[in-house]
């Protein structure tokens, strides 16, 4: 069995489920607990906090829960309704689940209180200020495209902003691409970033344990020979789209840290200007 340090974990435990979730139950307090939780399908961290108490289910007379009764608990040989729960199985697991509780709210506290780090000049402003997202996902990369001020560092958002418009970018495109599919964030996959001095770093990790890292960074950077449309091409370039690009921050994505695959869709929707420029083609 692994030890784990109770006091030193993760946030990344917070959104463990399935057999990752058992597994890390069964490292910290053992199987009986581990076969308590998965016999009542608390498949994960959430459901576990949100669950008044996991030992009431001991209270039903139930062939599938006479080995584990037996195992957990002390049974009055004269009437089999009187229980006692073990006190170490009890313990362990109102300590785990204080743990957890207190964890997930200093998560949650620290995500809603993110601030940018650095101030920022608003001398001069750029006419457009607001925010935009990009709803498509490309060779596994979520482009969320946001406008700033004009200064020498981008104008940074609320970690819990970015979240945001990244799982909503998410779920867009699966409601625009699929028929029956929606990936929900803390549910098929998990968001971590982390505020620095002008930039954001984190990745996302999916519910098969592939990881994709993000990187925050200037759109200029991302310009590369093919990701700039040819302008001898007829195919709905538009010169407007590249006048401030260079003032554009973004979230991308780099290449996936696990070798597993989680891809869901690689293909981007046409844009009007390319069907268009088909159209007149074809007429």
């Amino acid at each position: 069995m692994v030890i784990m340090d109770l006091n030193n974990l993760s946030d990344e435990v917070l959104f463990y489920s399935n057999d990752e979730f058992y597994k890390f139950i069964e490292n910290c307090l053992g199987v009986d607990e581990m076969k308590l939780l998965q016999l009542q399908s608390i498949k994960n961290i959430r459901t576990l906090l949100n669950v008044p108490d996991v030992f009431a289910i001991f209270s039903v007379n139930c062939k599938e829960l006479v080995d584990l009764k037996n195992s957990i608990c002390f049974v009055d040989e004269d009437n089999n309704k009187n229980i006692i729960i073990k006190s170490g199985i009890k313990a362990g697991i109102d300590n785990l689940i204080t743990t957890l509780q207190e964890k997930n709210n200093k998560y949650i506290k620290r995500t809603k209180n993110s601030k940018p780090s650095s101030p920022l000049s608003s001398t001069t402003n750029h006419p457009n200020s607001n925010t935009s997202l990009s709803n498509t996902l490309i060779s596994d990369s979520i482009d969320s495209s946001l406008t700033s001020t004009r200064t020498t560092a981008p104008n940074l958002m609320p970690i819990n902003d970015y979240v945001d418009l990244i799982s909503n970018s998410i779920e867009n495109f699966c409601i625009n691409t699929f028929a029956n599919i929606i990936l929900k964030n803390n549910d098929d996959y998990a968001i971590f970033l982390t505020l620095l001095h002008t930039s954001i770093d984190g990745h996302i990790k999916c519910g098969c344990n592939t990881t994709i890292k993000l990187v925050f960074r200037l759109n200029h950077d991302l310009l590369r020979n093919e990701d700039v449309p040819d302008m001898n091409d007829d195919t709905g370039y538009n010169e407007e789209n590249l006048k401030d690009d260079d003032d554009i921050p973004q979230i991308t994505t780099n290449t996936s840290t696990s070798r597993k695959s989680c891809s869901v869709g690689k293909k981007r929707p046409a844009s009007s200007s390319l069907s268009n420029s088909t159209k007149k083609k074809a007429s």
